[in-house]
């Protein structure tokens, strides 16, 4: 958006998942910090530090950092075609239309140039069991910059928006154990509201702190309504096994 008279201009991008860098450190202790704010983070911490391990993420806190307004720098002005002149402008992430399977995929592993070094971040990310991804939409954030006015971005934009349902049930965790240059991932699925942790060729049945406490990678979340059709469903099947 053009800083200098409001022109916006809407660029849209296909993906199969949302990357999401960790929130800077915030200096709290991971795991014990467990049932604490889900208040996202304000302070800004040097990235590639030593306390990087250190402090708690949350999952609805990447996100709001994810869809924040971003101004771009005097190097970074785009062309306005109100203007017709380069300007300095924000820079807004948003999504337009919500799938009936979310996927996050956490930024665990870095790499930088400057200091040629990678690594990975071990932080602890909180991550919730029920998601409302209602606040990350661009008709929500159009709502909270305008107003109730309607900015349409395209003739099927509101039939988009109603499509999905913006309640989500998380499914399933990915977690990576091991450094950036070995490691082992272990899968945590939710069936009929059990946790089972699949790891390799062993699948043992889980309780929720277990699920809770482990280092997530990825989190995959579905429509709230299609896991419910899918737990009854599941259920009725094994009510007629044992008839």
């Amino acid at each position: 958006m053009c800083m200098a008279c409001g022109f916006t201009s809407t660029t849209y991008d296909p993906c199969l998942d949302i990357s999401l860098d960790l929130e800077p450190n915030q200096g709290v202790s991971g795991k014990s910090s467990l049932a604490k704010s889900n208040n996202s983070c304000n302070v800004e911490a040097d990235c590639m530090g030593s306390s990087q391990n250190c402090g708690i993420s949350t999952l609805k806190g990447c996100l709001e950092r994810f869809t924040r307004a971003e101004k771009l720098g005097s190097d970074q002005k785009f062309f306005c075609q109100k203007c017709q002149v380069r300007q300095e402008s924000l820079k807004q992430m948003s999504i337009r239309k919500l799938p009936l399977v979310s996927c996050f995929h956490i930024k665990r592993f870095e790499h930088s140039s400057i200091r040629r070094m990678s690594r990975k971040v071990d932080r602890y990310l909180q991550f919730p069991f029920s998601l409302d991804m209602a606040p990350y939409l661009s008709s929500s954030i159009l709502r909270s910059r305008f107003g109730n006015r309607i900015f349409p971005f395209g003739g099927d934009e509101q039939d988009a928006c109603n499509e999905v349902s913006s309640e989500f049930e998380l499914f399933a965790v990915v977690t990576h154990t091991g450094k950036l240059d070995a490691g082992h991932y272990v899968t945590y699925l939710r069936l009929s509201n059990h946790w089972y942790k699949c790891d390799d060729a062993w699948i043992t049945r889980v309780n929720e702190s277990i699920v809770l406490a482990a280092q997530g990678y990825m989190m995959f979340y579905v429509q709230k309504m299609l896991y419910y059709k899918a737990s009854e469903k599941q259920a009725a099947s094994w009510c007629d096994v044992r008839k």
